[in-house]
């Protein structure tokens, strides 16, 4: 599949010992920038987040649409940059919110399409050797859990829930594929 090649921008730390990877693409197609943010936690879970940098000030900037029609090579730059941290650390596991469109209701119980769409194409390409598949849907949390660290207890479902809730408010609850 094609993919842009993405160029690691900085590593940014706060005062509440957060630390976040800027990484940046930009598509052959539409011309656009993109940022991709890999957030750190402290059990080797890496959040991804990103978007157009066109829109970096918004604060809906996760759910709004570029337009480009070109999804599938948005995020398969941003899974090269999974496989990289992957390649550097095997015990990593990753995790995602597929954000609500704008006109999405939020009372809609069901998976939202940016979910559906992420949660394809991360079986297609990572399968269930490496890693666990789950997901919480009244969040769209997706999770790839590192299936080695699940299997010899290293980590469990519920450290991964606190850890995300003590960075984002919220009661989370994962499910196994």
């Amino acid at each position: 599949m094609k993919f842009y090649i993405a160029n690691f921008i900085m590593r940014k730390e706060d005062s509440s010992l957060r630390k976040v990877d800027l990484w940046s693409f930009k598509s052959e197609k539409s011309g656009k920038r993109f940022i991709v943010e890999i957030e750190y936690f402290d059990s080797g879970f890496k959040g991804i987040k990103f978007y157009w940098k066109g829109v970096k000030d918004s604060k809906n900037r996760y759910s709004l649409l570029t337009h480009d029609y070109e999804p599938r090579t948005i995020i398969m730059s941003c899974i090269q940059i999974m496989l990289d941290y992957y390649k550097k650390d095997s015990t990593c596991s990753f995790g995602f919110v597929a954000a609500p469109d704008l006109d999405q209701s939020k009372l809609n119980k069901e998976p939202n399409k940016r979910f559906r769409f992420y949660r394809r194409m991360m079986l297609s390409v990572f399968g269930n050797k490496t890693f666990y598949h789950g997901y919480d849907l009244d969040s769209s949390l997706y999770v790839l859990i590192n299936r080695e660290l699940i299997d010899n207890g290293t980590l469990s479902l519920e450290s991964i829930e606190e850890e995300i809730s003590n960075v984002y408010q919220g009661t989370y609850s994962l499910q196994l594929e």
